[in-house]
């Protein structure tokens, strides 16, 4: 029996007496349902055979085949279910909340990974798909010392609901819950202040009956019937407020208002239900009634059709054998030798019976071929003719268009799928009050942990604070479709190489305009792609080289200072040069004026 918190003492006006005539309700009016479930339970199993019919068969010596071909349908749809399988993604109702969705993702898949919901949401699509309608309980267990978020998948046959629901999503269910048989010595455990009365109703032999939906368990119980008690776990919505009680016969074991919050605070269910079909009588049933009829053709069509191939049908003048029932049993032998007094073909004979096994044969095929278009065809398993080479997405199309007779099923699922996250997320936000670590990424190689209701200190004020409160989130869980690992790897990769043909320049817009996954990584790494290389830091200089260079300007200033100190001597020189002759012309041309004494004469200079 699930846990549902602590024990409540039920209240005075708990009404037991008409949540067991409610309870009864269901079982009168959902026998056929539940007939139905079992059947489809049954032939899921290869148990497709009534005892009539085998009696029958083995009486005239007919071979009893089963070619189960519903279990291998409703495994692939399993399959299916487990390929397209969804993540569930937050996101924030307001900007404040916007960056911390993130967190709200990681804590929901956390939950899920800590109670391997795959395998959960498995069983749950299965039951569906089978008996009628798939369950899940979500709800709060106290584990390690710590109140925990618990997942459970419930067995279809164990759940009940009101009868006059008629929705996919029980939506309009004003009371559902589970039943089964406990051991008396775990009820006295579990509820040891009613042990004695649980005692007393045992061996009364009290409320101990098992309906239409019981007999396949209660028959593997039947040593243990008289100690065992019927529980019921009822859940009511009254006033808007879910409510529960549990009781055997008479005896309220516990009761009270729901333990568990919603989102958004208020009393909670722990169940979530849908069911794949609701006919116009509201009997909820899955994919086998629709199969059942061509399984019963090809097993009996098989069956006839090898009855057939191993016997023979014979004419007989009457006194033309002696021994008509040795006859038989000789023609039914390989090597069969016939003697007769008679003349055979005209007195005596086979009839040919190729006509028949023809007929049998091409409805066999008839009713093969009319279920295995049922539900999964070519295009859904993704083989419906084209090229070997077709890519990722042209795969996916074709798996779409083969998967529109079934989309009311898938979406149906995916909607249940949904209402269980946000179970999830009520009991997340309440049950997560102390402080406790959840990775925010999937990537192992950047590995990064959020804290959850951590305390942080403020550097404004120096007191301490509480960081990322799961309960002051307020966000929306969507669901995001989980890519398929091979094709759409092989797309994607398709479709970069594709943008790498466009200029650089334009990567970056188109990715941001195309449906890859993961943009937010592609347009970083772009970005790292087309930044320019930065530049090489120079080396570190050489002492002796600075040495060797300071040495060679030094010596270089001193040529020039020569240098220079030559070309200055030089000008002097040129300088003295030139006064002396300008002297020299001043002295000569002196003389040239003075008056010339008589007799003398000049040379010519």
């Amino acid at each position: 029996m699930e846990s549902v918190g602590a024990t409540t003492a039920a209240p005075p006006d708990m009404r037991l007496a008409d949540k067991r005539r409610k309870f009864r309700a269901f079982e009168t009016n959902k026998q056929a349902e539940q007939t139905e479930a079992q059947e489809g339970r049954r032939y899921y199993h290869g148990k497709q055979w009534t005892e009539a019919e085998k009696a029958r068969l083995t009486k005239r010596r007919q071979p009893i085949v089963t070619d189960n071909r519903i279990s291998r349908k409703v495994d692939f749809l399993v399959g299916i279910e487990q390929r397209m399988r969804r993540d569930p993604k937050c996101y924030g109702r307001t900007p404040q909340h916007d960056q911390q969705a993130d967190l709200a993702t990681a804590s929901v898949r956390f939950v899920c990974d800590l109670n391997r919901w795959e395998n959960i949401g498995s069983n749950g699509a299965h039951d569906g798909m089978v008996s009628g309608y798939g369950v899940a309980w979500v709800g709060v267990e106290t584990k390690r010392g710590q109140p925990e978020v618990s997942l459970k998948a419930i067995d279809p046959d164990r759940f009940f609901y009101d009868p006059r629901s008629t929705k996919a999503d029980f939506s309009d269910a004003r009371y559902m819950g589970i039943h089964l048989w406990v051991d008396i010595d775990e009820a006295e455990e579990i509820w040891p202040d009613k042990a004695k009365m649980l005692r007393d109703l045992v061996n009364t032999d009290g409320d101990l009956t098992a309906f239409k939906a019981e007999e396949d368990r209660a028959t593997q119980w039947a040593d243990f019937e008289h100690c065992r008690v019927r529980v019921v776990e009822f859940w009511e919505k009254r006033r808007g407020q879910w409510e529960y009680v549990k009781f055997c016969g008479d005896i309220v074991l516990e009761g009270g208002p729901s333990p568990f919050k919603d989102e958004n605070g208020e009393p909670d269910c722990p169940y979530v239900a849908w069911s794949p079909y609701i006919d116009e009588k509201g009997v909820r049933y899955g994919l086998v009634r629709n199969m059942k009829p061509m399984q019963d053709e090809i097993n009996h069509r098989r069956s006839k059709f090898l009855y057939l191939l191993n016997s023979q049908k014979l004419f007989v003048r009457r006194g033309s054998v002696d021994d008509i029932d040795e006859l038989k049993s000789e023609v039914a032998k390989p090597d069969a030798v016939i003697e007769h007094d008679g003349e055979w073909g005209k007195d005596t004979g086979i009839i040919d019976g190729s006509k028949e096994l023809q007929g049998q044969a091409e409805l066999l095929e008839q009713a093969q071929s009319a279920l295995e278009n049922l539900g999964p065809n070519p295009g859904l398993v993704g083989k419906g003719g084209g090229v070997a080479d077709q890519s990722g997405r042209a795969i996916l199309a074709q798996r779409d268009s083969g998967m529109t007779e079934l989309s009311p099923v898938f979406e149906r699922l995916r909607d249940w799928k949904l209402r269980v996250y946000r179970k999830i997320w009520g009991r997340i936000r309440q049950a997560w009050t102390g402080e406790r670590w959840v990775r925010v990424t999937d990537d192992p190689r950047s590995a990064q942990f959020v804290g959850v209701n951590t305390y942080d200190l403020d550097p404004n004020t120096g007191e301490f604070v509480v960081a990322n409160t799961i309960a002051e989130l307020d966000v929306d869980l969507i669901l995001e479709e989980g890519p398929d690992t091979l094709t759409m790897s092989e797309e994607l990769l398709q479709r970069l190489s594709e943008i790498a043909q466009a200029p650089p320049q334009m990567w970056a817009m188109m990715i941001e305009l195309s449906n890859v996954p993961n943009k937010e990584r592609l347009l970083e790494m772009v970005q790292q792609a087309l930044a320019p290389p930065p530049m090489p830091a120079p080396p570190a200089p050489d002492p002796m080289q600075q040495a060797l260079a300071q040495i060679q300007v030094e010596g270089a200033a001193a040529d020039v200072d020569h240098k220079k100190a030559q070309t200055a001597k030089a000008y002097s020189d040129v300088e003295t040069n030139r006064a002396n002759a300008a002297a020299k012309l001043i002295q000569a041309e002196m003389q040239r004026n003075q008056p010339r004494p008589a007799g003398a004469s000049y040379a010519l200079v």
